[in-house]
């Protein structure tokens, strides 16, 4: 998931007729603009409150600056805006990060209240007549001097400022500044509620019969129960192993049940807000605005491409739950043959165990966590020629974060931090966060600098950390983001960011491929106690159960895009339902029975910072496939096919259009055919 939000949706540009001036608050280490490390210790709320005060002042400036230079013509109009933006940007970024990963409560509190008055003062950018008329009068006297990337630039930030609201009346705008200023509010609540939900569920020896010693040790208490969190890798653990039907159900549902009830009344609210931004300015839905920026275009592609495929996998749904209700009856007949939500993990596992000969805990044992970051990191390096080198005494914000520098060709091209385990308050998913973005000042480069924010189950102390294989594709998926975000660079900073929301996931995903290659694989997957590489006879126990209840996942994706897009194409006919009824009237395309008084949906994301675009997860990885097909032809390790990739897709991504991209690295019209085949059709 690429969870950076860009607060404001734009994109700036260090053109030919400027460079960016060095003005700034250097006594703030969150204003500053330097390769040298955030000292993060020193951030607290006075920090964070004295630098948004600083850079919405000194926008104002700059704002006022711009307007009344280009009334004599001013040249560096758009330098001069991509330094307002730039600094905005900056620090809407860093206060991200801050509010979803800092243990202090008071900074993570600041930091919220940080980002919502950046995303309020961006709104009120976007309205801003003026501005919009002085770019507009710049992009109309210098179309035929603009380089083509710089042309899209300009044409991007026409439409965003007109598709913000520039077509209303003043007073219209003023109402919607108003209606923006909310949803940014709802928005850092919801996220808030799911990051600081704390619920925990105790269990005794019996009830925790099955999940592995090394597994539940962590979860002992000195009374010799167990109590356990409930977030992401603590359900699984439970999902996939407990043996105990009622302990499996006990932990669904909480885990269901996370923000409850408070983010239902919040969804509402975002979704109502939504609705009438987008009628105030001229659509019929929220999904119909929303993608005006995409692939998918309108939300009757959307609906298209979802329902076709919902048809076509729908036998494997039914064929996928016919294989675990067969392996449930022969291990409980005394149960009901019902498959429950509940089932799913656990006999999935069994599934594998039995029919399928692998063993997936003996799997675990090739991937020791420490191990599995240097083994990536050399695949990325002999497919994509980066090289990363890990760091110490570099500041972070919490003692078990790691910290990297990743170089290209010998020169070091930006910096990154791990943060891979889940604690009380921080972000409960998996992604990449941006925290500084390239630019060049002067002659000298600022580098980039993210940060993955993870929640892989951790050992307990003095074990080693080992981890399934599907997390070994997550972990490949994140770094994919990140390597992205270090390579990009363009004449206009941060233009390469830019793509398209519903391919934004396409270079990801298609990173997840070689967790599936034995030639990777075998690079790093050693067993820990051992050093034995991975033994190809496992790893094709390992293939062959590839696919093994994809119907059921690829049903799942679906029905979670179409809750998203029902949510924000329909609003208007669920006024004054109860929400969690359409997750429960979508639910019968999965085959098996809705959990009575679970909310899911209270905890789903995705909502907030993927509104009507969880579809893209499905739409990108159509064009994933479709690339990785090309490493099938020539040899997935192949380094010249990587390095073409590199510099063809990765290192460019949004100075071009995508499907302008896709050609020129395919050598073809893009198509489905590899995207179908994937996913058993």
């Amino acid at each position: 998931m690429r969870h950076i939000k860009f607060l404001f949706s734009i994109i700036f540009i260090l053109s030919a007729h400027g460079l960016f001036s060095q003005t700034v608050d250097t006594n703030n280490p969150l204003t500053v603009h330097s390769n040298q490390p955030i000292p993060f210790k020193k951030v607290n709320a006075a920090v964070i409150r004295q630098s948004v005060s600083y850079i919405t002042r000194l926008s104002d400036h700059r704002i006022e600056k711009i307007i009344a230079q280009a009334k004599t013509g001013n040249a560096n109009t758009l330098a001069a805006y991509d330094q307002l933006i730039y600094d905005l940007n900056d620090l809407g970024i860093k206060l991200e990060l801050i509010a979803e990963s800092n243990p202090d409560d008071s900074t993570r509190a600041a930091a919220n209240n940080g980002s919502q008055a950046i995303a309020e003062y961006q709104t009120r950018l976007l309205l801003n007549e003026k501005l919009y008329k002085t770019l507009k009068s710049f992009a109309d006297n210098s179309g035929k001097t603009l380089r083509p990337n710089e042309k899209k630039f300009i044409g991007e930030q026409i439409r965003l400022f007109e598709n913000n609201g520039m077509k209303l009346d003043s007073a219209g705008r003023l109402e919607l500044q108003a209606i923006s200023d909310k949803l940014t509010e709802l928005g850092l609540l919801f996220d808030k509620n799911i990051a600081t939900s704390s619920d925990s569920i105790q269990y005794d020896d019996a009830e925790l019969a099955g999940v592995p010693d090394n597994v539940k040790d962590s979860w002992k208490t000195p009374s010799g129960k167990y109590i356990l969190y409930i977030n992401t890798p603590n359900a699984q653990n439970i999902l996939r192993y407990a043996d105990a039907e009622q302990s499996r159900r006990q932990m669904y549902t909480k885990y269901a049940n996370r923000a409850y009830p408070q983010n239902m009344k919040v969804l509402d609210s975002l979704f109502y807000y939504r609705q009438k931004s987008a009628e105030k300015l001229g659509y019929r839905s929220y999904a119909a605005y929303a993608l005006v920026n995409k692939m998918a275009a309108t939300p009757e592609r959307v609906w298209q491409f979802e329902n076709n495929l919902i048809a076509k996998l729908a036998p494997n749904v039914t064929s996928d739950l016919n294989e675990i209700r067969t392996l449930k009856h022969q291990m409980h007949p005394e149960l009901p043959d019902s498959i429950f939500a509940w089932d799913l993990a656990y006999y999935k596992k069994k599934l594998l165990d039995t029919k399928y000969k692998l063993n997936t805990d003996e799997v675990k044992e090739y991937f020791e966590m420490n191990s599995t970051i240097k083994g990536m990191f050399e695949v990325y390096k002999r497919l994509l020629g980066v090289t990363v080198k890990e760091t110490s005494g570099v500041p972070t914000w919490y003692a078990k974060v790691k910290t990297f520098d990743m170089y290209k060709e010998g020169k070091k091209i930006g910096s990154f931090y791990f943060d891979l385990y889940p604690r009380a308050n921080k972000f409960t998913h998996f992604a990449c966060f941006y925290i500084s973005q390239a630019r060049s000042v002067g002659g000298k480069e600022i580098l980039p600098v993210g940060a993955l924010l993870c929640n892989f189950p951790e050992a307990a102390a003095g074990q080693p950390t080992l981890v399934d294989h599907n997390d070994v594709i997550t972990l490949f998926h994140e770094f994919g983001h990140l390597v992205h975000f270090m390579l990009v660079r363009s004449s206009i900073a941060s233009q390469p960011l830019s793509l398209k929301p519903d391919f934004v996931e396409a270079p990801s995903q298609f990173l997840e491929n070689w967790c599936w290659e034995y030639p990777c694989l075998k690079i790093f997957a050693k067993n820990y106690k051992t050093g034995a590489v991975l033994p190809e006879s496992l790893f094709q126990k390992m293939k062959a159960s590839e696919h093994v209840q994809d119907g059921l996942y690829y049903m799942s994706q679906l029905y979670y895009g179409k809750i998203d897009f029902t949510f924000h194409d329909k609003y208007d006919s669920l006024r004054g339902m109860d929400l969690n009824k359409v997750s429960e009237d979508l639910h019968p395309m999965l085959q098996y029975p809705f959990v009575e008084g679970t909310h899911f949906i209270a905890s789903f994301g995705h909502l907030n910072g993927y509104g009507a675009n969880y579809y893209g997860y499905l739409w990108s990885r159509v064009f994933a496939q479709d690339m990785f097909s090309v490493f099938e032809k020539n040899g997935v390790m192949d380094s010249k096919t990587g390095l073409r990739y590199r510099k063809d897709i990765l290192e460019v991504a949004g100075s071009e259009e995508e499907m302008d991209m896709l050609r020129h690295f395919l050598g073809r019209e893009p198509n489905s055919d590899a995207f179908m085949k994937s996913i058993g059709l």
